[in-house]
């Protein structure tokens, strides 16, 4: 008589709703519970939901600290419903023997497809353009009509991290004509360069010859606030910057006072500074909401609610992808997008 194997499966918990694509993909082989409520869960509640998980799956909106990790012994993977790794302590994780995996490839070209949704929309006036007809003040077309926009063919754009988005950015320019230059502290190689049509330059080159800037490196501490008091000193008054990394990257209280003086001509961004956690310290995000500045300065900002990814399509491959992470290390793989070399585990 064939033995049936009892042993309970692994538990999978999700922090948040995901499309169901990625937790079927797991229930054949796992036990998946999902955060029922529409807010993060609180440290505290994940470790009481997790504390036996085999996989943790999270998002954006939570901080995987050590504290949390150490209370979930059970853990073997932690896999990410985004592209970094600033809110979780990998350093924690790889103690611990914890795989930390992240999105590789399925958002490439969402990203980079909202970065230049942001970068016509910041230059071309789209926004205070559709104002003027929704406010009835259209009455048909004027010679110096008060949304006067910048052009964009032609003119030279500057690309920070050269990862997968900032080479999908760079591959888009082509089709406008623009000289492109990038830069990031590892140097892309001539091939590379040339496969993408850029040019590596120091970072104030960039900063300074560049008429559009779009942010695309990970949060680390070197790129805190890149953009920031001086660089905006560095920068053309002419020159638009766009952000599609992380919101902290760029000093938003210091953008908002550069676009009121003049120094900026305008900031188009996904993200935002209340999104990011700190690298340590206390559980509460830094700063809580976007600085009023920013927000009133309607005709030379384009803010979006952190949708690059909000592409039915792309969600559900991020799903797959996110749960396809946990499969490998059930089944002895190193998983896809992975971050760290847990010690005490090899790379299998």
């Amino acid at each position: 008589m064939k033995r049936v194997d009892e042993r309970p499966k692994p538990l999978v918990y999700y922090t948040h709703w995901v499309p169901d694509e990625g937790p079927a993909l797991l229930r054949p082989h796992c036990r998946v519970v999902i955060c029922p409520t529409d807010h993060p869960p609180s440290e505290n509640e994940i470790a009481t939901q997790a504390g036996d998980a085999f996989a943790l799956c999270f998002s954006v909106c939570d901080r995987v600290s050590a504290s949390l990790l150490e209370r979930c012994p059970s853990l073997k993977v932690i896999s990410s419903y985004a592209r970094g790794s600033d809110n979780v302590d990998v350093e924690a994780a790889t103690r611990l023997g914890i795989w930390v995996a992240t999105i590789d490839t399925a958002m490439t070209d969402s990203v980079a497809d909202m970065a230049w949704a942001l970068l016509l929309s910041l230059a071309r006036k789209v926004i205070p353009g559709d104002r003027i007809v929704r406010h009835g003040w259209f009455t048909g077309w004027e010679p110096r009509p008060a949304a006067m926009g910048s052009r964009v063919s032609g003119r030279t754009l500057g690309i920070v991290g050269m990862g997968q988005v900032g080479r999908a950015v760079a591959r888009r320019a082509s089709g406008f004509g623009m000289r492109v230059l990038c830069t990031q502290p590892d140097r892309l190689t001539p091939a590379q360069e040339d496969a993408v049509g850029a040019r590596w330059v120091t970072r104030p080159e960039l900063l300074a010859q560049s008429d559009f800037i779009v942010l695309c490196s990970p949060l680390t501490e070197d790129t805190f606030h890149q953009i920031g008091e001086a660089e905006l000193h560095v920068i053309k008054p002419s020159a638009m910057v766009v952000n599609v990394s992380r919101g902290s990257e760029v000093d938003e209280e210091a953008a908002a006072r550069a676009l009121n003086e003049g120094r900026l001509a305008g900031y188009a961004t996904d993200v935002f500074e209340m999104e990011d956690w700190p690298a340590a310290g206390p559980i509460a995000r830094p700063v809580r909401s976007v600085p009023a500045s920013l927000v009133a300065n309607r005709d030379r900002t384009v803010l979006t609610p952190h949708i690059s990814t909000a592409v039915e399509e792309v969600r559900v491959q991020i799903a797959l992808a996110q749960a396809g992470a946990v499969l490998d290390v059930l089944e002895g793989r190193r998983p896809a997008g992975a971050v760290n070399e847990p010690l005490g585990r090899g790379t299998r």
